[in-house]
């Protein structure tokens, strides 16, 4: 089995404007993600995957390898779904560019997850955490997930699910942006066409469920922290200036 890991990266995000070209201690956010995964010598390639030419500018004064988008896309998977057919190894893992302390224990268990598919059911694999609090389960930038007993998704949803009765706490989890595809599906998902759900709530992982696929579910216990507000990045310098 052969796994490439790809960074969908985008310079146009809404909450924060050009984020991935935002230092964090003197050092890109794009290429602090790319550096972290690169350091796990999990992948037989770490690639940026990318249509802006400033971002394009920057990975190249990095010696950081890179493919360029022919076209803009919708959401990373569809970004990185353009080199299917371009791809060598068996598997691909999409980390968003915005994730510099993606843990290295929490990649490894989606490498695992397809390793201990013996039959070749799972075709894509993904991450998920519990939450906690209030607070966060109410917010819809958190994508709550729901699965089966075999951990396989049913749904995504930025609204607060499951219900919570008076005599029942039920477990909420946040979906960790982190993708694990068999390469094979990967060229079916480029197919696909944006599904109503998927519109309403702007989640592309309900375009698989929605075209009737599952995605298999991995609790993780490590901190998740994306950068996705001028306050996550402050957070972001102060965690690097510690370490």
């Amino acid at each position: 089995m052969t796994f490439s890991a790809l960074i969908p990266a985008r310079l146009n995000s809404t909450r924060l404007k050009r984020k991935l070209l935002k230092k964090i201690n003197g050092i890109p956010l794009i290429v602090r993600t790319y550096q972290n995964i690169k350091s796990f010598n999990f992948f037989d390639n770490v690639t940026v995957v990318t249509e802006s030419e400033e971002i394009i500018k920057t990975l190249k004064e990095y010696n950081i390898n890179f493919l360029k988008s022919k076209k803009k896309h919708l959401t990373g998977t569809d970004r990185i779904a353009e080199f299917a057919n371009d791809i060598i190894s068996d598997f691909v893992i999409n980390v968003q560019g915005d994730e510099p302390f993606i843990e290295k224990d929490d990649l490894k268990k989606v490498i695992d997850e397809f390793k201990k598919d013996k039959q070749k059911k799972i075709d894509v694999v993904s991450l998920m955490s519990r939450i906690n609090v209030k607070k966060q389960i109410i917010d819809p930038n958190n994508v709550k997930v729901v699965v089966d007993k075999n951990n396989d998704s049913i749904i995504f949803t930025r609204s607060v699910i499951p219900y919570q009765r008076s005599d029942i706490n039920p477990i909420f989890y946040k979906h960790v942006g982190i993708y694990g595809f068999r390469k094979s599906f990967l060229k079916d998902f480029s197919k696909y066409e944006q599904t109503p759900l998927e519109k309403s709530e702007k989640i592309e992982a309900l375009r698989i469920v929605e075209n009737g696929k599952k995605i298999r579910m991995i609790e993780i216990f490590n901190e998740h922290i994306s950068i996705d507000t001028p306050e996550d990045l402050k957070r972001a310098k102060l965690l690097f200036s510690l370490k």
